[in-house]
This record gives structure tokens, C-alpha cells and sequence, in this order.
């Protein structure tokens, strides 16, 4: 049973890996997955916390800073808004279907994002580093991806993954 779930997940993963840019159609189907029956957090010590929950906590504080890295490059380049708008929106929402999938640990430790980031002076720069954040947010969607143990978590990551990385292209 284990091996079919991860050559399930494998295939997602190449099938992701291979196109970047997802459809609606396919972010709903990928949805459609089984639902992980275990509890996604539990009170304790965070070495004893389920695997899963950990990789979800990232996840959102990984979507917190993309969220900052948008409201500090439009702060100091107000007319990049309209270019990041729609994919501050998606960053939005896949924060929204991470808290979505129970209570995270730790109260208000994972809502809050450590430091302003900093943002280049030229426009050109400041999506480049933009675009290049957004990359490096799809890898470690990927990697976490495929380190998840329930498939409902599984398939978020991979469809985070791919918006993630679609944003890189449509920066680029």
C-alpha cells in the first residue's frame, strides 16, 4: 500500500516537475485527493509533533514571507502592484487552504514573519529577486511534497508547488 501512495505521489511530482503552469481543472482535481484521517497537531513539544504538521508549518511561514516579499516590493515600487496583485492573491489562498487543514502549534508563532524583507532600488531587481523567491518557494514545496506522509498534504504542496513556480516563469 505504502509503495502505490508513493509512486502515486512520484507521478504527481513528474507531472508537475513538467508543467508548471496548472489550470484551474487540474488544481481542482488534484483537491479531489483522500483526506489524511490523522490529527494535524497535537499539544507538546515540537520534536513530538506529527511530521506532517511540521512540513505544514513551513509551508504557511514560507507563504508569510512571499506575502511580505509582495507588500515591501510593492511598498517601494508602487507600480510593480498591478504585475504582483493576482499573484499576492494566490499566495493568499494557499495560505488560507494550509490553515485550512487544522490547527497549527505553537498560538501565534506562526502568523507572524520575523523581519521586513529588503528590497532592491530598481524595479527590474526587485522582481528579479521577487521571481527568484518564488522559484525557491516551489523547490522546497517539492521537497516537502514528497516528504509528507498523508496524501491531502501531499497534493496541497504539489499544487502550491506549481503555482509557485508558474509565478517564477510569469515574472521572468
Amino acid at each position: 500500500m505504502t509503495q502505490r501512495v508513493d509512486d502515486g505521489r512520484r507521478r504527481l511530482l513528474a507531472l508537475v516537475a513538467g508543467a508548471p503552469v496548472l489550470g484551474a481543472g487540474a488544481l481542482a482535481a488534484l483537491s479531489g485527493c483522500a483526506a489524511d484521517p490523522r490529527p494535524k497537531a497535537a499539544p507538546g513539544a515540537r520534536s513530538s509533533l506529527d511530521a506532517d504538521v511540521k512540513l505544514r508549518w513551513r509551508a504557511v511561514a514560507s507563504e508569510q514571507g512571499l506575502l511580505a516579499l509582495h507588500a515591501a516590493t510593492v511598498a517601494a515600487h508602487p507600480d510593480l502592484a498591478p504585475r504582483l496583485e493576482p499573484l499576492t492573491a494566490h499566495h493568499e489562498s494557499h495560505l488560507a487552504a494550509l490553515r485550512d487543514d487544522g490547527p497549527l502549534p505553537f498560538g501565534s508563532a506562526a502568523d507572524s514573519v520575523a523581519a521586513t524583507p529588503e528590497v532592491p532600488g530598481e524595479a527590474g531587481a526587485a522582481l528579479s529577486a521577487v521571481a527568484d523567491a518564488e522559484r525557491a518557494a516551489a523547490d522546497a514545496c517539492v521537497a516537502a511534497c514528497l516528504a509528507a506522509a498523508g496524501p491531502r498534504l501531499a497534493a496541497v504542496l504539489a499544487s502550491i508547488a506549481a503555482s509557485e513556480a508558474s509565478h517564477g516563469v510569469v515574472l521572468s
